[in-house]
């Protein structure tokens, strides 16, 4: 199973597929519409330990997939605590001897649409089509999360690990 995780400030997205790309789970920890404070990094930091412990436990995931992080001068103060989130999360990953896969938003697009300068609505309609979902992912980065997992279970499927 592959497991696609964008840690945030303000929201957690994941998306867990089978190699059949059936997705078994899927959803946002930590919705918040204000950034946390000090305190609050901590307590989330132990409640997404929590999660991803469970959550690896219940299923036998072979492959974590995470988002190349970029931050501009505008948002450094998030960089800390979503590189803490980072940390901990890849730590579990690699002490379970999961594979780890790493893309940039540009990869991303490029693959789902062929089009790395693509839009948001064209990657949630290309990942609407693939996963045969009813309606468009209500979030983009939902549609990133799912994306990002199916890049995962397609590229390992040619060979590209």
């Amino acid at each position: 199973m592959i497991l696609w995780i964008d840690p945030g400030v303000r929201k957690l997205w994941y998306a867990l597929i089978d190699d059949d790309l059936k997705i078994l789970d899927a959803g946002i920890l930590l919705q918040k519409k204000v950034s946390p404070t000090r305190e609050d990094q901590y307590e989330r930091m132990l409640q997404i330990a929590d999660f991803f412990t469970e959550l690896f436990e219940k299923y036998q995931v072979h492959t974590v997939s995470m988002e190349k992080l970029f931050f501009t001068k505008y948002n450094q103060n998030n960089a800390e605590f979503v590189f803490g989130i980072r940390a901990i999360l890849l730590t579990m990953a690699m002490k379970k001897k999961i594979q780890i896969r790493e893309f940039t938003p540009i990869e991303l697009k490029k693959y789902i649409t062929w089009n790395g300068r693509a839009d948001k609505l064209l990657v949630q309609k290309m990942i609407m089509k693939l996963f045969r979902l009813q309606e468009l992912p209500e979030y983009n980065d939902a549609a990133d999360a799912l994306g990002l997992a199916y890049l995962v279970a397609k590229s390992s499927k040619l060979g590209n690990t």
